[in-house]
C-alpha cells in the first residue's frame, strides 16, 4: 500500500486528502484519520511535502464540518423526523444529536473547541450546532481552531512518531480507548450524581 501510494503525483493526494477529511465530516464512520496518518508517514519518508498536505487536510475537514452547520441550520428540524425511521440514524443517532443540542445550551462554545478530539461525535455536534443556530462567525472560528489542533496532532504522529507504521497506528488506537474509558467514567459521575438530586 506504501508503495502504491508513494507512486502518486503529489497533487492527487492532497486533492484526495482535501476530499477525504471532508468526506468523514458528512459520512462519520468514514475512517479520514487513517489516511490521514498513512500520507504523513509516507510524508515522513520524504515521498509529499508535509507543509502543502496540511493545509489541504484542514480545510477538507473545516469545509465539511461547515456544510453540516448549514445542513443543520436550515433543514436540521425536519431531517430529525426522518432520522429515526430511516438508515440515517446509524450516521447521526438522533439520540446523539438531542444529546448535544442539550449539551449546547450550557457549554456551546468548549463543545465546539474540542469537537475534534471527540470520535464519535463530531458529525451529530456540527450537525447539532445548525440546529440550535449557534453564531456562524463562533463556530467558523471555534471549528478551525479544533481542526488545526486534531489534525496537527495526527501529522506529527504520523511524521514523526515510531520508526514504523504500526507504532503510529497503534498510538492512536490507544488515544482513542484513553477517551473512551474517560467518556464513560464522566458519564457514571454524572449519572450518579443525577438520580442523588431525583432522590433529594
Amino acid at each position: 500500500m506504501f508503495e502504491w501510494f508513494s507512486g502518486r503525483a503529489p497533487i492527487l493526494v492532497y486533492l484526495f486528502l482535501l476530499f477525504n477529511c471532508c468526506f468523514e465530516s458528512l459520512f462519520p464512520p468514514y475512517p479520514s484519520d487513517v489516511f490521514v496518518l498513512v500520507f504523513s508517514f509516507l510524508a515522513g519518508q520524504g515521498h509529499f511535502n508535509i507543509y502543502i498536505m496540511y493545509p489541504f487536510i484542514v480545510i477538507g475537514a473545516l469545509t465539511g464540518m461547515m456544510i453540516l452547520y448549514y445542513i443543520g441550520e436550515k433543514k436540521g428540524d425536519a431531517l430529525l423526523g426522518l432520522m429515526g425511521r430511516s438508515f440515517l440514524d446509524r450516521l447521526f443517532p438522533v439520540r446523539l444529536i438531542e444529546k448535544a443540542k442539550r449539551s449546547f445550551t450550557k457549554r456551546g462554545d468548549l463543545i465546539v473547541l474540542l469537537n475534534r478530539f471527540l470520535p464519535g461525535m463530531r458529525a451529530p455536534l456540527c450537525f447539532a450546532a445548525g440546529i440550535v443556530r449557534i453564531n456562524k462567525k463562533k463556530f467558523f472560528w471555534y471549528s478551525l481552531i479544533s481542526v488545526l489542533l486534531w489534525n496537527l496532532f495526527l501529522v506529527i504522529i504520523g511524521f514523526y512518531v515510531g520508526s514504523t507504521w504500526g507504532e503510529a497506528a497503534n498510538f492512536l488506537k490507544q488515544y482513542n480507548i484513553i477517551v473512551a474509558v474517560v467518556l464513560i467514567v464522566v458519564l457514571v459521575i454524572f449519572t450518579v450524581i443525577y438520580f442523588r438530586k431525583r432522590r433529594e
